[in-house]
């Protein structure tokens, strides 16, 4: 697909996977899926299968520990052990710029998630709400889903909170949606609720809503996800990395800035 570039780590055919799974977490409100699925990488050591790189992804390179590389999609697989079912885990560095974009690599994942022999697609995001409603030391999760019946049994199982209306904006929706309608895959939607602060606010990490995600996963599907977060020692993570955020503004804040012809302030490293 043109825009599209595919880099390989590993040739591993449909017939290796059993009865697959995919999970799916990108960039979002407060990076709640986002980082419930890194988390999850972490934990199963899932492996590199296939990397994209998409011309529509922000035109900047990513810097780590002074190593350059690209802003990417990522596709990642985990075998069981157990030989009871396989992971396939979908992640990116950023949403793509456009709603064009955006809808392109949905549907070349779609795709690519169709090739594997998947059944089912479960998403991870955010659902935000105003402060005042949030109850409770843990926050609640709202489900959609692309089929009536899967949708009624987790409702039911894991206590879930319907979606009366609205709309999921990004891959996170878009991908089990066309994922359905193109091969007629189905699709969970789980989304955490978060503070409706973090939509205006991109520095908000919300990391009880992504363990809450996790949580629920390893619920659902047996998933050997350990229990590597409190509520406590989240609200310390939390405030160690306020610390360091605020640490990085002071020192953005003493480099020069570059003045563009139309006047506003801008920063490039």
């Amino acid at each position: 697909m043109e825009g599209i570039r595919i880099i390989k780590h590993n040739n591993i055919a449909k017939e290796d996977f059993i009865r697959p799974l995919c999970i799916l977490g990108m960039p979002g409100i407060a990076d709640v899926g986002k980082f419930a699925l890194d988390s999850l990488i972490g934990q199963l050591d899932a492996q590199n299968l296939i990397d994209i790189i998409f011309d529509d992804y922000p035109a900047g390179a990513i810097v780590d520990d002074s190593l350059l590389s690209a802003p990417k999609a990522e596709i990642l697989y985990w075998k069981d052990p157990n030989e009871l079912r396989d992971l396939i885990l979908i992640t990116a560095d950023a949403q793509s710029l456009t709603p064009k974009g955006i809808y392109k690599i949905s549907n070349f994942l779609s795709e690519i998630i169709n090739q594997y022999g998947i059944k089912l697609i479960v998403t991870l995001g955010a659902y935000p709400v105003n402060s005042r409603k949030i109850t409770g030391n843990l926050p609640r999760i709202y489900l959609s889903s692309t089929n009536q019946e899967l949708l009624d049994h987790y409702l039911l199982e894991n206590n879930c909170q319907k979606i009366q209306k609205g709309v999921i904006i990004g891959a996170n929706g878009l991908i089990p949606t066309l994922a359905k309608a193109r091969f007629n895959i189905d699709g969970l939607v789980f989304l955490a609720e978060t503070d409706n602060i973090a939509m205006i606010n991109e520095d908000i990490t919300d990391l009880k809503a992504s363990i809450t995600l996790l949580e629920m996963l390893k619920k659902s599907f047996t998933l050997p996800i350990k229990k590597k977060y409190s509520l406590e020692n989240i609200e310390e993570i939390t405030k160690n990395l306020q610390i360091k955020r605020d640490q990085l503004e002071k020192d953005l804040d003493s480099l020069q800035l570059v003045d563009t012809e139309d006047k506003r302030k801008s920063l490039y490293i």
